[in-house]
């Protein structure tokens, strides 16, 4: 098998704990993308996130908001988009902002968050008090409970009450929140639809990931790899093992695995 795409979540994942793209990994990328694999970035950020940590041009394409949107980086435009309607994420505000202690709303540029303060100076943050100063759609939605144990019970009501919405578990290191996303939309279902663009099978991508939201992709694309510091749960579920996202684990397995690209 020739893998033809190269794709990989940021977090944890492509940026080590500093929040960088080491040289080594660009690098690496960058010679695999001049022998003609495309580069896919494959985050829960959002574009003006993605901006602040990276060159956007090291991507062929990004994957945002969790499977959201697809952008191609190339011609600098939104290639495809879904979102979460305003009468669900009202809906979704009045059930659960007694019970929350923050709650975001994801678009293309910003994060408008809800209940709690930032205390930042991020311009792509905004700080509201009613959903009509968000000025662009809903992607995906971030609720952080105030009670951690009510995580699992909260996640079964609102897959059961919305029916355009797709509830999950995101988990960092012990801390966990929900995310909602528009129905059948995450990593793995958006991946595929820009491989049917492409004509690109799952088999000929290689993805590297390493918490919740990564398991659909995981094992959905020829070559799901784990990296050092991934949960548990996605290690058993992928392919193989890399190194910590400290070491740089993607930089290791490419190195290490030339001959899975012909």
């Amino acid at each position: 098998m020739k893998y033809k795409l190269i794709a990989m979540d940021f977090d944890g994942t492509l940026l080590n704990d500093k929040k960088e793209i080491t040289n080594k990994t660009k690098k690496c990328l960058e010679l695999y993308r001049q022998k003609g694999c495309l580069i896919v970035g494959v985050t829960a950020r959002n574009l003006s996130s993605v901006k602040g940590v990276s060159d956007i041009k090291l991507f062929d394409y990004l994957i945002l908001n969790n499977g959201s949107c697809i952008y191609d980086t190339v011609n600098d435009k939104l290639d495809q988009s879904f979102f979460v309607n305003s009468e669900d994420a009202n809906h979704v505000t009045q059930d659960f902002k007694d019970i929350s202690k923050r709650i975001e709303y994801c678009c293309l540029n910003h994060y408008y968050v809800f209940l709690d303060k930032n205390n930042t100076n991020l311009y792509f943050i905004k700080d509201i008090n009613n959903l009509s100063e968000i000025t662009e759609k809903i992607m995906k939605i971030n609720i952080t409970l105030k009670d951690q144990s009510k995580v699992e019970q909260m996640r079964d009501l609102i897959n059961s009450k919305f029916s355009n919405l797709d509830c999950y578990i995101m988990q960092e290191k012990q801390d966990k929140w929900l995310f909602l996303m528009p129905t059948k939309i995450n990593k793995a279902t958006t991946i595929e639809q820009l491989g049917d663009k492409l004509n690109i099978k799952l088999e000929e991508m290689i993805f590297f990931g390493d918490s919740l939201n990564d398991l659909e992709i995981i094992e959905k694309v020829g070559m799901g790899v784990a990296m050092g510091n991934a949960l548990e749960l996605v290690k058993k579920k992928a392919k193989a093992i890399t190194k910590t996202n400290n070491e740089d684990g993607i930089y290791y397995f490419l190195n290490s695995n030339e001959k899975l690209f012909g």
